[in-house]
């Protein structure tokens, strides 16, 4: 989850800090009712509905990440990091179609964008659809060599499937 930064002038009154902070703090309770208040009010604004989708998302809260990162998504259609957001919490609803389309039109704004691949394998090794999962953590990795989480799956495909091709 990505979620955006402290931007005081996203909310006058501070809730947008106060709730960031908190997040930021470990205190997801206290800045999910930061968060919350100021979308009830301000339901166009675009980083209190990610930040609080992210933090439904840390607290396991999938359903309520979605129903955020949706209404971030219609407010910014063309942000690959929404749609991202909005995949991983549909993928942890084991919504794994949904996911991988989401992701796919990810990969059509930006090919090389961090994480969707890697997002992409977990989805299809979730759908037992191993090639493509490998075929996914490979372009993962080719793209970013520093990405260790998608160098542990590879391995860890490789150990349990063999050598893995597209077939």
């Amino acid at each position: 989850m990505w979620p955006f930064k402290r931007r005081e002038a996203e909310a006058p009154d501070g809730r947008f800090a106060e709730g960031t902070r908190a997040i930021e703090a470990g205190d997801l309770a206290r800045g999910v009712e930061a968060l919350s208040e100021l979308a009830n009010e301000e339901p166009d604004n675009l980083a209190a509905a990610v930040n609080l989708g992210a933090a439904y998302f840390t607290l396991g809260r999938n359903e309520d990440a979605v129903r955020e990162f949706e209404r971030a998504r219609k407010l910014d259609p063309d942000s690959p990091r929404i749609a991202l957001n909005l995949a991983a919490a549909k993928s942890a609803l084991d919504e794994l179609d949904e996911a991988i389309d989401l992701l796919l039109r990810v990969l059509e704004m930006d090919p090389q964008y961090r994480d969707c691949h890697y997002n992409l394998a977990i989805a299809y090794w979730r759908k037992e659809r191993i090639p493509e999962a490998m075929a996914e953590l490979e372009m993962e990795m080719a793209l970013h060599p520093d990405h260790e989480l998608a160098r542990q799956m590879a391995t860890q495909l490789r150990e349990r499937h063999g050598p893995v091709g597209r077939g």
